[in-house]
This record gives C-alpha cells, sequence and structure tokens, in this order.
C-alpha cells in the first residue's frame, strides 16, 4: 500500500476526540452488531432480499469460532486483533480504580487506539465480498431460461401439437365414418362443427376414454353451445367445462316460488342403460341466438324434453332431423322467432304430450297429424298467422290446456266437439275467426273447465242458460262479441269465478242484482251493452273483494253509490258514459286509498271534487270532464304521479267561463265542446296464459298515456 493511500484512510479514522464522544467510557470494544441495526434495510421493502450470511458489518477475524461470533452468551470474547479477553463485570471500586467517571486521559486515548481498527482492516473491510454478484446471477437466469427454451420446451411442445393432431384426426376420422357431419362443415373453422371438432381436440377432460355414444353426446352439446352463440350466452352454465357432459348446468331460484331448480344439461338414466344420458335440455331465457343444429338428432336414444323457450334470438325454422327424436315428448320454443310451416312429422313422428310455439312467426295450416295426436295434452300455438277450422281440434281427447289466441281459426264450436274435451281446463280461443253461438253443452260438458277465453271473435245468440252449472270456472272472458239476450240469473251459481267480462257486446234488460253473490269476483267489466235504465244494484256493494270494476256506457242513473267506498281494494274505477247525476261521495276519496285509474266522465255530475281525493295517491289517470262540478280542480294537484287530468276548465266557444278552475289538468274541456276527450277509454284486460291470465299492465285503446301504467 502507498503512503497515499495510508494517509487517505487514516484521514477517514474517527480521532480520539470524535471516538471518545461516540463511546461509552466502560465498552472495551466496538459492538459491530449496533452498528448493523441502524442500516439495515426494512424487511417490509419490496426489494429486500435477506441474506443469511451477512449478519454484521464488519467481517469477524479469520480464527473466531462460529459459534462463539455470533455473539453467544458464554465463552470468551475478543478484541479486534483477535485476541480474547474477559467481559468486564462492571464493578468499579475506590480500592481498585478511580472513579467511574474520572479515567486518567492518557489511559482513555491508548484504549481506544486499541481498538481502532489498523489501515490493513480498513483495506480488508472495503474489499469486494466473496459470492456471485447481481449480474452473474442474472446471466445464471438467463443461460437457464435459454436452456429451457431449446433443450426441454420444444421437444414438449412438439409432442403436444402431435397429441393435438392425433386426436383431431381421431375425432374427424370418427364423425366422418358415422355421418355424424360433413367434410365442408369442419373443413370451415368458423362452422360450429368444426369448432366443437377443435375444443374436444384441446379440452382437459379426458374424452378419448369416453364411449361411442357419450362422445356423439359431447360433440353434440357443443355444436349446440357454437350454433347458438355460447360465448354470449346470459348463463354459461358450465358449458365446455372440464367435466362430463351431464355436468353441465347451472343451480337456479324461481324468484316466485323460491324453489331451487337446475338448468341447461340434465341427465337420468334411461331404461334399460348403464350410464346417465342427456334426457332434458333446459335453457329458457338465456339469450340464445343462431338457429336449431340438425345435430339435436344425435340424442334419439334419451332426449326426452327440450325446453329453450323465450329466446327471441333463436330463428329459422325447425329443423326435419328433429323428426328421428323419437322419444321426446315435451318441446317448448314459445317467445322464439321460429318461421315456416308447422311439419307435419310433429305429429306423425314424436310422441308429444306438450307442444308450446306460442309468439313465434308461423305461418300455413295447422297439420291435420297434429291435431289427430290424441296424448297431446298441451297444446299452445297462440299468437302466430296460422289458420284452421276448430272442429279439427275436436280429436283431442286428452287435452288440458289449449292456448289458440291471436291466429285465424275460423269454424263454429259444436256439442260434438265439447263432448271430447272432459279433461280439458284451460281453452282460449280468443282473437280469432269463430262464428256462430255457444253451444248448449259449453258449461256442462267440460266439468273441468277453468279458464274460458273466447272474446273478439263472432260469436252471437243469447249466453246458455246451463252457464251456472258449472261452478269450476274461475275466468271467463266473452267482451267484444255480439252476444245478444240477458244475463242468466244463474250465472250467479259461478261461485269461483273471479274473472267476469262481458262488455262490448249486445246484451240487454237489466244487470242482475244475483252478481252481488259473486263474492271472489275481483274483475268485472259489464258496460258497451244495451241494458234498460237502472241504478247500479246496491246487491253489488258486496263485491269487496273487486280490484276493477268497469260498467260504462250502461244506461246507469241516479246517484253515484257511497257504497263504492266499500271496495278498498280498488284500482280501477270505470263509470264513464252514464247518467249519474249528484255530487261525487267523499267517501271514495276516504277509502279507495289503492286507485290507479278513475273515469267518471260523462255524466251529470254536479258540486265540487271532494277535498278527500287529495288523499288518492296512487292515482295516475283522472277523468272527470263533461259534467257539472264546479269550484277548484286543484285539490289533487299534488299527486305525484297524476299523468293525465281532464276536468271542464276550459272557456266556452263563445266566451263561456270555464266551469271550473285547474292549474294542473293536461287536458280542459268544455261541456260544449262534443269533440274534446271523446275517446272510448276501454282498458280491458286481453289475457295471456304466460301470465296467469292476471292483469300485469294498463294498456288503453287509445295512446294519450306517455307510457302504459304497470300494475300496483
Amino acid at each position: 500500500m502507498s503512503d497515499s493511500d495510508d494517509e487517505q484512510v487514516h484521514d477517514q479514522l474517527p480521532s480520539v476526540e470524535e471516538y471518545k464522544t461516540h463511546v461509552d467510557p466502560g465498552s472495551r470494544k466496538i459492538d459491530p452488531k449496533r452498528i448493523m441495526e441502524s442500516i439495515q434495510p426494512d424487511e417490509d421493502d419490496e426489494d429486500f432480499i435477506p441474506d443469511v450470511d451477512d449478519d454484521l458489518i464488519l467481517p469477524p477475524p479469520d480464527d473466531m469460532d462460529e459459534e462463539e461470533g455470533a455473539g453467544g452468551q458464554g465463552g470468551a470474547h475478543y478484541d479486534y486483533d483477535g485476541n480474547p479477553y474477559e467481559e468486564d463485570d462492571g464493578d468499579y471500586n475506590s480500592e481498585e480504580d478511580d472513579d467511574y467517571n474520572s479515567y486518567n486521559s492518557d489511559d482513555d486515548e491508548q484504549v481506544i487506539h486499541d481498538q481502532l481498527p489498523t489501515v490493513e482492516e480498513i483495506h480488508a473491510q472495503r474489499s469486494p465480498q466473496k459470492g456471485p454478484s447481481c449480474a452473474r446471477k442474472l446471466g445464471y437466469c438467463f443461460m437457464t431460461l435459454i436452456f429451457l427454451c431449446i433443450v426441454i420446451i420444444p421437444p414438449i411442445l412438439l409432442t403436444m401439437k402431435d397429441d393435438y393432431e392425433q386426436r383431431k384426426q381421431e375425432i374427424t376420422e370418427f364423425l366422418m365414418t358415422k355421418t355424424l357431419a360433413k367434410g365442408s362443415q369442419l373443413d370451415d373453422p368458423t362452422s360450429p362443427q368444426a369448432k366443437a371438432v377443435e375444443f374436444l381436440a384441446t379440452e382437459k377432460y379426458d374424452n378419448s376414454a369416453l364411449s361411442d355414444e357419450k362422445l356423439i353426446e359431447r360433440y353434440t352439446m357443443t355444436v349446440w353451445y357454437y350454433a347458438t352463440n355460447g360465448p354470449k350466452w346470459r348463463y354459461q352454465m358450465r358449458f365446455l367445462s372440464s367435466e362430463d357432459t351431464c355436468g353441465w348446468f347451472s343451480w337456479f331460484r324461481n324468484q316466485r316460488s323460491g324453489q331451487i331448480t337446475k338448468e341447461g344439461v340434465i341427465c337420468d338414466t334411461p331404461e334399460g342403460a348403464a350410464t346417465p344420458a342427456i334426457g332434458l335440455l333446459d335453457m329458457p331465457s338465456n339469450l340464445l341466438e343462431g338457429t336449431i343444429p340438425s345435430e339435436l338428432q344425435y340424442l334419439s336414444n334419451s332426449l326426452e324434453q327440450m325446453h329453450v323457450e323465450f329466446n327471441p334470438g333463436l330463428e329459422g325454422e325447425l329443423p326435419q332431423e328433429l323428426q328421428y327424436l323419437t322419444k321426446l315428448w315435451s318441446l317448448e320454443l314459445q317467445y322464439c322467432a321460429i318461421t315456416g310451416i308447422l311439419p307435419d312429422w310433429l305429429g306423425t313422428k314424436l310422441p308429444l304430450r306438450r307442444l308450446g310455439l306460442s309468439n313465434n312467426l308461423l305461418t300455413g295450416f295447422i297439420p291435420p297429424s297434429l291435431l289427430q295426436q290424441t296424448n297431446l295434452q298441451i297444446l299452445a300455438l297462440d299468437d302466430n298467422g296460422l289458420t284452421g277450422n276448430i272442429g279439427d281440434f275436436g280429436a283431442l281427447i286428452k287435452m288440458q290446456y289449449l292456448y289458440m289466441e291471436d291466429n285465424l281459426i275460423q269454424g263454429q264450436l259444436t256439442n260434438q266437439m265439447l263432448a271430447n274435451w272432459t279433461a280439458m281446463k284451460e281453452m282460449d280461443f280468443s282473437r280469432n275467426d269463430i262464428s256462430g253461438s255457444l253451444p248448449s253443452d259449453l258449461f256442462t260438458k267440460m266439468n273441468n273447465l277453468e279458464i274460458l277465453d273466447l272474446h273478439g271473435n263472432d260469436l252471437a245468440g243469447p249466453l246458455p242458460a246451463s252457464i251456472g252449472d258449472n261452478n269450476r270456472i274461475v275466468f271467463l272472458a266473452l267482451q267484444d262479441n255480439k252476444l245478444t239476450g240477458e244475463i242468466p240469473v244463474a250465472m250467479s251459481n259461478m261461485i269461483d269465478l273471479q274473472h267476469l267480462d262481458l262488455s262490448r257486446n249486445e246484451i240487454s234488460g237489466k244487470i242482475p242484482m244475483e252478481l252481488g253473490k259473486l263474492s271472489f269476483l275481483r274483475y268485472l267489466f259489464l258496460g258497451s251493452n244495451s241494458y234498460d235504465a237502472q241504478e247500479l244494484p246496491k246487491e253489488l256493494a258486496q263485491l269487496t273483494m273487486l280490484r276493477e270494476l268497469s260498467i260504462k256506457k250502461a244506461n246507469l242513473q241516479g246517484q253515484l253509490p257511497a257504497w263504492i267506498a266499500n271496495f278498498t281494494e280498488l284500482q280501477l274505477l270505470d263509470l264513464d258514459q252514464n247518467n249519474f247525476q249528484g255530487s261525487i261521495p267523499p267517501e271514495m276519496g276516504d277509502s279507495l286509498s289503492s286507485l290507479d285509474h278513475l273515469m267518471l266522465n260523462r255524466n251529470a255530475l254536479n258540486g265540487t271534487i271532494p277535498a278527500s281525493f287529495a288523499k288518492l295517491t296512487d292515482l295516475n289517470l283522472l277523468l272527470l270532464d263533461h259534467n257539472e262540478l264546479t269550484g277548484s280542480a286543484d285539490v289533487v294537484c299534488s299527486i305525484p304521479d297524476l299523468r293525465l287530468y281532464v276536468t271542464d276548465c276550459e272557456a266556452g266557444l263563445f266566451e263561456e267561463a270555464a266551469e271550473i278552475e285547474c292549474s294542473c289538468c293536461s287536458t280542459c274541456c268544455h261541456a260544449t265542446n262534443a269533440t274534446c276527450n271523446m275517446y272510448d277509454w276501454n282498458v280491458n284486460l286481453d289475457p295471456i296464459w304466460e301470465y296467469g291470465y292476471t292483469r300485469y299492465i294498463y294498456t288503453f285503446s287509445q295512446n294519450l298515456i306517455e307510457k302504459d301504467s304497470p300494475v300496483g
């Protein structure tokens, strides 16, 4: 070492005075561990890598025992020259030493100089420590990576590629040999068939051990997935997962019933089979898009039910290959976009007991073979453009639920066909072109009938006298026909009746007071007929479960009865176009808190609008025009959801003063204005079976409200 180096090192050493200020006078050595603790990095630091070999900043002497150098509690101690010394007991007394705080300065300086490291030790400390550098470690990693990429991984990838190519070839040959796929389909990488092969060749699931039947099943369901745009399904239902195809399903909770069910691929074990197979394909409301693949025919040995309704993106015609599903007894495709005609094989090839094709785009004649399917129990072909004769339905001797509304069915109902429908529970031929009169046996032969909807046809003649013989009917809709005669008193025997609509016919006579016995009625529409003048029968006050009451244009007169306030569950009250006089009972505002729609227009009511109407906070529509009401109409202006409010708040054509003042009315009329608010305001329920024949929205015959009102 040169003299200049020595001087540089010595210049960096602390002086005796500096050292004395940092060293306890009782110390006999420098504690390197205390120095280490002050600069050791935080172990929580993300860049910190602990090194167990670097416990000390300064390395111990070469001849230090490993256990002793670790700072053990016993044994000899060493100074920095490697010389052992005994640990001082710290007993400073007058016989051996001076006072603890009085040291001979010359002795202090000598002790401190003895403990300072030499120049050689300082150089040794600064010399690079043994061991690999960071660069060398990175080099090791890089060389290892190169070794893996060149030597290890390529053979593995080649093996995997060979396995993939081999498996793909095996699957392709299998499908081609068994004529399960066409070469043109497999050559097109965008086809569902080619995608299915690609999946089967690459999936982790060991499908090579599957039997032919199970492999075909897996292929078919994979084609179904890609043919119906599986990646964009609402629920994936574990399709294409690495488990048996029978595990491709998910659990769902019914929001209404709370019942937990599974949907997707549902398997059971067919009679005589050793393994489970697909018995039900259940995927309603799952955003399926595309066409039904013909590959479903390969499930002919097991598939019994196919329920994929409420998927409006599922389009195209019914593939003719479905006729090979010889065990299929339930097919539901309602609310899709199925086009074309109903194929004949629906009746000749399939053992159908349930067929649902409602709300599609089907046209043409209903094949006679389907209507000769005597095992059919449920047939829903409503809301299409199908033609046929109602007489052809007479052979359906086991039919229980028949939904044919909104088609082009013609013909007449006869007692002969009714004799075959003894099992019928629900029948809906509404909004077709059925003519003739109602058969006399309509309410006697079908003893199990609960729902009968024939509204919107061309039926004429009187209501049968036997109408009261069936006390099981809960829903009867005959509006918008040409029925004549009086309402039979015997109708009061229909004690379970909840829905009765006879409006917009040519019925005469008077409204029977006996209808007050139908205590379960919730919906009563009797208006727009040719009744004799009468007051509203007081016996109707017993119908306290009513939610909707419409007796408009019914030649009613007299006072508006206060007992209407008994209908505390009423949501709609329509007494439009009658001859009611007197004032509006204030009890209506006090009790009808659930009222959504109130139509008292086109009567002869006088007085003021009751202040209690401010309590009708659910009101959405209020029609009071073409009466003789006076005063202010602002009593209801604070109702938040009142969207259509009409009164006689308009000045006359010859500057006559307005009959009533209103600052919030949506429309103002005047008694002399014969064109103001002259709409029918029909709000009859056009029921559908999908909603259980219950109201879910109010839709008026004219579109004056910004948005039709949902129930409740």
